[in-house]
């Protein structure tokens, strides 16, 4: 903890463990895995802004059922990729000890600074009093939220990097976290892969939000340019109040995975949207594989309690929505779970566990990267 934040009197209950300190290397037991549960947007409902972005999805119970499967799950590390609290106060951090963190007691976490984080709080003062050894050392009692820790699975090197791309909360800290990237993007390693809350790339919301002033890409691409070509395996990010999965340059390129959909308010997930409508050259598109199980999910809902014509029409491009981005409407069929990333030798497969309306979790889609072909999703 900054001696700024002790003065401050600004501690919590107590410190929590993360996942990784900067620089750490995470070595595991011969043929095991490491596992990380991923997940995003777990701050409770904001009941003034929400409704105005069209966040009105279901959200009661979705968070603490999630986070209560992850504990069953007995990952090795609960990634937060952002907006866990409603705001940066001293009060709404101990509200996320309470209502998040104790459904979790076992399980070390590497918390995500996003938008929310930063407000009433924009040094992440408060954020380093519940996370004393969040982020890199930058001295003079500053808080580095941007920070890197390496798995060691049956002798093959991982490399995660956790990231900020909130420039305006960061102010001159921006320039510090992009001349680490020099350094840390150096070394042996198989692959990496990038924690982040803006997204470069997203297809949640009524108008969905990509790359938000050009900083989650000026992060990423640099990344992207600073190592071996296929090094970056994947991003995920929590931006987007849905779970959804992308990969704008083929199956062979970066994997970029929104892990939004943690319990606030769900949004609409468009399955395509044209890229030069948001400054990209590209269309940008759902996986293929995970359309087609969503629309699986909807038909089962479906089965159970008749869902509107225009509901069906837009999930599944028919009717006066044909030829038009289809979406998954936030208000009835919500795409919320979370995500596990496992590291195993020089495999990684990606699973996505999905939350039912029951309340129940269950997984049903997985993605695995070999050299051959690249990602490739699967039913579950």
């Amino acid at each position: 903890m900054s001696t700024f934040a002790f003065l401050l009197g600004l501690s919590l209950s107590h410190a929590v463990e993360l996942c990784g300190k900067e620089a750490e290397t995470i070595t595991t037991p011969e043929t095991e895995s490491y596992s990380l549960a991923i997940l995003g947007n777990t701050r409770p409902a904001d009941l003034k802004s929400d409704p105005l972005v069209g966040r009105i999805g279901p959200t009661k119970g979705v968070t603490s059922n999630l986070l209560g499967n992850i504990a069953k799950n007995e990952s090795d590390c609960v990634v937060f990729v952002g907006d866990m609290v409603k705001n940066g106060s001293k009060k709404e951090w101990k509200r996320f000890e309470k209502q998040q963190l104790s459904l979790i007691p076992n399980q070390k976490v590497q918390p995500v600074i996003g938008d929310y984080e930063a407000i009433k709080d924009p040094k992440y003062l408060n954020t380093e009093s519940l996370f004393p050894d969040l982020g890199t050392d930058i001295g003079y009692n500053r808080v580095g939220s941007w920070s890197y820790f390496d798995v060691e699975t049956e002798g093959v090197k991982w490399r995660l990097l956790v990231l900020d791309a909130n420039k305006e909360a960061l102010t001159s800290r921006w320039n510090e976290q992009m001349l680490w990237l020099d350094e840390v993007t150096k070394g042996d390693f198989e692959a990496m892969f990038i924690f982040i809350h803006l997204p470069w790339y997203n297809l949640a919301g009524a108008s969905p939000d990509m790359n938000p002033n050009g900083e989650p890409e000026e992060l990423i691409s640099y990344v992207e340019g600073s190592v071996d070509m296929l090094k970056l395996r994947g991003v995920f990010f929590g931006g987007g109040h849905a779970n959804q999965v992308i990969l704008p340059n083929g199956p062979y390129g970066t994997l970029h995975v929104g892990a939004g959909g943690g319990g606030a308010p769900a949004e609409d997930l468009y399955q395509w949207q044209d890229g030069m409508e948001h400054g990209m050259g590209q269309k940008v598109e759902l996986e293929s594989k995970y359309v087609s199980i969503l629309r699986e999910q909807v038909d089962r809902l479906h089965g159970q309690s008749s869902l509107s014509p225009t509901t069906l029409d837009k999930a599944f491009n028919t009717g006066t929505y044909k030829g038009f981005p289809g979406l998954f409407e936030g208000t009835q069929v919500p795409t919320q779970g979370w995500w596990e990333l496992i590291l195993q030798g020089k495999k990684s497969a990606i699973v996505y566990h999905h939350h039912f309306p029951n309340g129940t979790v269950e997984p049903l889609y997985e993605l695995r990267y070999t050299e051959k072909r690249g990602w490739k999703g699967y039913k579950r």
